[in-house]
C-alpha cells in the first residue's frame, strides 16, 4: 500500500477578471470559478491521473483510490470537481471520493475578507452537488460524496484569524486528513491482504495559495515559500519509516525559523513569539515516517488554456 499527497491550489476565480463580481454578487466573498478556470481543473485532474500512472511499474497491476478533499469555498469545491472529471476521462472506472473539509478553508483573515464568512456556505455546498446531479445518489458524478466522512474542522476558522492560528490550523489538517491512511499503512505491512497491499492510495488536498504553501511547508520540514499560480500541483510520497534509510534527502534536517532581525527573545511581541512559534512546529517529527516532496507549484500542465 502506498500513499500519494497532491496539494492543489483553485483555479481562475470569477472577481480576478470581472471587477464587478464583488459588487454586483449576493456572496461577494465566495466567488466561483471563471469558464477559464473549470477548463484548468478538469485538466489538472488529467495531470495528476498522468503523474499517479507514471510511478506505477508497467508490470504491476495496482488499485489505486483517490480522494479528494476541498476547502468549502465554490472556487475550490468547483476545482475538485473538476479534477476529478479529468481523472475520469481518463480512467472512467476510477475510484473517487469526495469530501469537504473546513480545515483547508481560506485564511479567515480581516486583510481578505471586511467581516466574517458564514458558515451556511458548507451546506450550500452539499446543497449545490445535489441539485447538479439531480439523484440522492449522485450518480451524474465521477465520484462518491462521502458524507459519512468527519472533517478535521466543520466550521470556518473563528474570525479574524490570525498568522499563527493559520499555520496550526494548515498542519493539523495535513496531519488530520492523511493520519487514518498513514495508519492503514502500517496495517497493512502485517497483513496478508493482497489487495490492501496492492492499493495505491491518492490524496488531492484543494485548498488556498496562502494554505497551499503552509501544507507544502509541514510536508518538506523547510521554510521555501513559493507563489502558488491558479491550478499549481505540488505532489509528496509518504514514505514509512522502516524504508527512508536509503532515501534520498532522508536526513533532512527540522528548520527553525528565527527573527530576521535577529531581535532579543525578551524584546518580541507575543504575537511574534506565537508566530515564531507556529512555524517551527510545522517541523514536528511524525514517527512513522516523512513526507518527501517531488513536485513544487508546477502549473506547465495548463499552459496554453
Amino acid at each position: 500500500m502506498s500513499l500519494t499527497l497532491y496539494i492543489v491550489r483553485h483555479g481562475e476565480r470569477m472577481d480576478h477578471v470581472e471587477p464587478s463580481f464583488v459588487y454586483t454578487s449576493p456572496t461577494p466573498f465566495d466567488p466561483p470559478l471563471t469558464p477559464r478556470g473549470k477548463r484548468q481543473a478538469k485538466q489538472t485532474g488529467s495531470y495528476i491521473y498522468t503523474l499517479q500512472q507514471e510511478s506505477i511499474s508497467n508490470d504491476t497491476k495496482r488499485n489505486a483510490k483517490f480522494f479528494i478533499i476541498t476547502s468549502p469555498f465554490a472556487r475550490t469545491t468547483e476545482t475538485g470537481i473538476g479534477i476529478a472529471e479529468g481523472i475520469s476521462a481518463s480512467e472512467p472506472n476510477s475510484k473517487i471520493k469526495f469530501r469537504i473539509d473546513s480545515s483547508l478553508a481560506e485564511w479567515h483573515t480581516s486583510a481578505y475578507f471586511p467581516q466574517a464568512v458564514p458558515n451556511s456556505i458548507i451546506s450550500k455546498r452539499f446543497e449545490e452537488i445535489h441539485e447538479k446531479s439531480g439523484k440522492e445518489d449522485n450518480s451524474n458524478y465521477p465520484f462518491e460524496v462521502d458524507f459519512s466522512y468527519t472533517p478535521v474542522l466543520n466550521e470556518l476558522p473563528k474570525y479574524p484569524e490570525g498568522i499563527h492560528e493559520v499555520l496550526k490550523r494548515c498542519q493539523s489538517a495535513l496531519a488530520g486528513i492523511s493520519s487514518p491512511f498513514i495508519q492503514q499503512i502500517k496495517q497493512s505491512r502485517s497483513s496478508e491482504d493482497s489487495e490492501k497491499l496492492d492499493t495505491d492510495v491518492v490524496l488531492i488536498m484543494v485548498t488556498h495559495g496562502w494554505c497551499f504553501n503552509v501544507i507544502q511547508e509541514a510536508c518538506s520540514k523547510s521554510a521555501g515559500w513559493k507563489e502558488a499560480g491558479f491550478c499549481a500541483v505540488s505532489r509528496a510520497k509518504w514514505i514509512p519509516k522502516e524504508d527512508s534509510e536509503g532515501v534520498e534527502g532522508g536526513g533532512i534536517p527540522d528548520i527553525t525559523v528565527s527573527d530576521v532581525n535577529d531581535t532579543d527573545d525578551s524584546e518580541k511581541t507575543e504575537i511574534e513569539r506565537k508566530n515564531e512559534e507556529a512555524i517551527n512546529s510545522l517541523n514536528a517529527v511524525n514517527p512513522d515516517g516523512k513526507w518527501i516532496i517531488d513536485v513544487s507549484a508546477n502549473t506547465d500542465h495548463i499552459k496554453g488554456i
